[in-house]
């Protein structure tokens, strides 16, 4: 229904952002009076640390503050360049180029880039295509979960919590020495 949609629109092209149509598995057990509601989709698009610690199992409570500024940084930093990398690809569609000038459509879109690469690299739902948004058109390939830059991100903020364990990357995707968590920081087990 959707990519029908797409590409038989009369007048403004069309982009759409699709959520999943699974929910990913049972989260651990963890008191969800302290987390979010809404769909895990809505979360990432509207607070995507917070997703990415309620997908792990804890609220930002649970989490060192100075870990979770670092994260925020971190995360901050990342969707910068990929907006910079959408701004300035050739490959990116008029639908999304018209998009990337509204400072909330394409924060919106950011974080809907690091939704996407953070739920295809999380074990449980790994590669699945039901647990993965869609977007319509499709991103440049700059952008996918799979680059090394995507990938690195997940990684990195992952290592900040002590959740690579819980994510599959490729062979070869690794933690710059400077960016690793090795002070001794960790999730407080509150």
């Amino acid at each position: 229904m959707s990519s029908g949609i797409n590409g038989a629109e009369k007048g403004e092209p069309v982009a759409m952002l699709l959520s999943p149509s699974s929910l990913p598995p049972p989260i651990a057990a963890v008191d969800t009076s302290r987390h979010p509601t809404g769909s895990l989709f809505t979360i990432f698009l509207t607070a995507p640390l917070q997703a990415f610690c309620f997908l792990l199992g804890f609220s930002s409570s649970d989490v060192e503050m100075d870990l979770y500024i670092k994260a925020e940084k971190l995360l901050s930093s990342s969707l910068n360049d990929w907006g910079l990398t959408l701004a300035t690809s050739d490959a990116l569609d008029p639908a999304w180029a018209q998009i990337l000038n509204d400072p909330f459509l394409r924060r919106i879109l950011l974080r809907f880039i690091f939704c996407r690469a953070v739920l295809t690299l999380y074990a449980p739902t790994f590669n699945k295509k039901e647990f993965l948004p869609e977007c319509l058109p499709c991103l440049p390939m700059a952008v996918l979960p799979t680059t090394t830059a995507s990938q690195t991100l997940v990684l990195q903020i992952a290592t900040i919590f002590n959740a690579t364990n819980r994510f599959i990357f490729s062979e070869g995707i690794i933690m710059l020495p400077e960016n690793r968590n090795s002070d001794g920081e960790s999730v407080s087990s509150s």
